[in-house]
């Protein structure tokens, strides 16, 4: 009987955990770089060398009633690290969720949620 409750617990927090991308950049000034992502709960939270960069909500941005009904959609986040501008442009749909993540204007990572 504790085997199941152990098992069963195991299994239910596998299942609360969230999945992290990651990806690994180095800027034009030679800085190294880890940027992440995760979806906790509907938001979306980008880190830069763990520092929480972007935290809003993964909710459409469009306010346009054909939005409201569309499935897929992009929404820019923006933010900054050591005073250096980073953008995110995320597409979400059903099938897949993918942020495409830009510092001080260079392309620096490709994210893929789930």
């Amino acid at each position: 009987m504790k085997f199941r409750n152990v098992l069963f617990v195991a299994l239910f927090l596998a299942g609360c955990t969230n999945f992290s991308a990651q990806q690994p950049y180095r800027s034009a000034n030679g800085e190294r770089m880890v940027i992440s992502a995760n979806m906790p709960n509907g938001m979306l939270k980008l880190w830069v060398n763990d520092v929480l960069v972007v935290d809003d909500t993964s909710l459409n941005q469009d306010k346009s009633l054909a939005a409201a009904f569309s499935q897929s959609y992009t929404n820019v986040y923006n933010g900054t690290y050591k005073g250096q501008k980073v953008m995110a442009r995320c597409k979400f749909s059903r099938d897949s969720k993918e942020c495409d993540v830009f510092v001080d204007g260079e392309h620096a990572a490709n994210l893929f949620l789930r």
